[in-house]
């Protein structure tokens, strides 16, 4: 298959996967019978943003107009790396919070902590730089995470932890930091008791997502005004290498969104059958995509 027709079907494989994971989200929904959980409601956005970054890949790939002429057009690998690589920083972070726990008391204890991560983001930032209005909503930020902050030691009593795994949490709380890292609980595998707790830097995840361990870096090194990033951009029009870049985008595009309606699978028991009515026309995509 030459390269224009492999982009094709890449492109077109991304849409159709993108298709078949919304039509897998609204059957599932439609037939849900209690209000969701803000656990819940958290994991539905997840899943949508993902259908949406993949849009946006879609979109790009098929490139921007520099001059007057719509017909001139190219893709531009520093707008369409941040979005792959944020595939990836989702995919990540569900699997920390949703697939590693075992049970709702463990990901919703998860799920605060990533909150109170989120809101540091305004709460750090000094007072005399913001107006009345972004004060009080700091002041709000503020409460709320000491809130959850006691939300979670009530959780961490009755999942019956062992003091050096409270205190692996507590080290995880005290900074007031909004750094974006994976959280979970580890598990024996003989008898699914936490043994212990550790918190995860995002290229933790990359061999098990990119087959290589080095593959978040390189999406990041791309994604960042770095030298490698510019070099990239120089060759690819410099070298002939366009078709090079849209194939790795798009493939790992189509690779994330699989990767996210299998994590979702093991999540939620209920969204299982609605998987399993599609899991024909799924296959059937990846095996094309492997074997071209």
């Amino acid at each position: 298959m030459d390269k224009v027709n492999e982009i094709e079907l890449l492109k077109h494989s991304v849409n159709s996967m993108s298709d078949i994971m919304l039509e897998i989200y609204t059957a599932w929904k439609s037939n849900q019978t209690t209000p969701p959980t803000d656990c819940e409601c958290m994991a539905g956005s997840m899943y949508q943003m993902m259908v949406c970054k993949a849009r946006n890949v879609l979109l790009m790939s098929n490139g921007i107009t520099l001059f007057s002429n719509p017909k001139i057009c190219i893709s531009d690998p520093s707008n369409i790396y941040p979005i792959v690589r944020s595939m990836y920083e989702m995919i990540f972070m569900f699997r920390c919070i949703y697939v590693s726990s075992k049970n709702d008391k463990e990901r919703e204890l998860l799920l605060k902590i990533w909150k109170i991560r989120g809101n540091n983001n305004l709460t750090q930032i000094p007072k005399n730089e913001l107006d009345q209005e972004s004060i009080d909503a700091q002041l709000e930020k503020i409460q709320e995470n000491d809130r959850l902050k006691e939300e979670i030691r009530q959780l961490m009593c009755e999942l019956s932890l062992s003091q050096s795994t409270k205190d692996s949490i507590e080290d995880c709380l005290r900074p007031n930091t909004s750094m974006l890292k994976g959280f979970k609980f580890v598990h024996s595998e003989q008898t699914g008791v936490i043994t212990s707790f550790c918190s995860l830097n995002f290229s933790d995840g990359s061999k098990e997502l990119t087959q290589t361990s080095f593959g978040y870096s390189h999406f990041s090194a791309h994604s960042h005004p770095s030298y490698l990033g510019m070099e990239h951009f120089w060759k690819m029009y410099n070298l002939n290498a366009e078709d090079n870049f849209l194939k790795e985008v798009l493939r790992h595009s189509f690779l994330f969104l699989g990767y996210f309606m299998t994590d979702f699978y093991k999540y939620k028991e209920s969204y299982r059958p609605f998987y399993d009515q599609k899991e024909n026309q799924i296959n059937n995509l990846i095996v094309q995509i492997i074997q071209d």
